[in-house]
């Protein structure tokens, strides 16, 4: 199912310390060589419970507040179809699948990060990994 939800390449989700509900979304391209090998691998390597990792990156869109479902009559009085009403329909239906989390889009309050780059805390000696576990 999350095959199905979640377009190719690796998501990452991160949080904000003690953020509450914001969440912010990025998504690593595949072949981009970002942590280059694939996600199943990722997650035996690294687990999937939550970690410290920093992410540079840029913003990508901000989650909009209002996403309820467009009005869908984009036909003009003659029975053709107006591509720009047409087109504005399909955008408002993408952004309501986005407010429900079923495609990329950031939910609200959150927003999207273009990577540039991902960093993970790595400790170091085992005394820490001991006391984190």
């Amino acid at each position: 199912m999350a095959r199905g939800i979640f377009a190719p390449g690796l998501h990452i989700n991160l949080s904000p310390v003690d953020s509450g509900n914001v969440l912010i979304g990025s998504r690593l391209q595949e072949g981009r060589q970002y942590l280059d090998t694939e996600a199943d691998i990722l997650f035996a390597r690294y687990g999937t419970e939550p970690q410290e990792w920093t992410l540079v990156g840029s913003v990508g869109s901000y989650a909009p507040k209002d996403t309820t479902v467009p009005d869908f009559n984009f036909f003009n009085p003659d029975g053709a179809v107006d591509r720009g009403k047409f087109a504005d329909s399909i955008n408002g239906l993408m952004k309501h699948l986005g407010g429900m989390g079923f495609i990329d889009l950031p939910q609200h309050p959150g927003f999207s990060l273009i990577p540039f780059a991902v960093y993970r805390t790595i400790p170091r000696s085992s005394s820490i990994v001991a006391l984190r576990e």
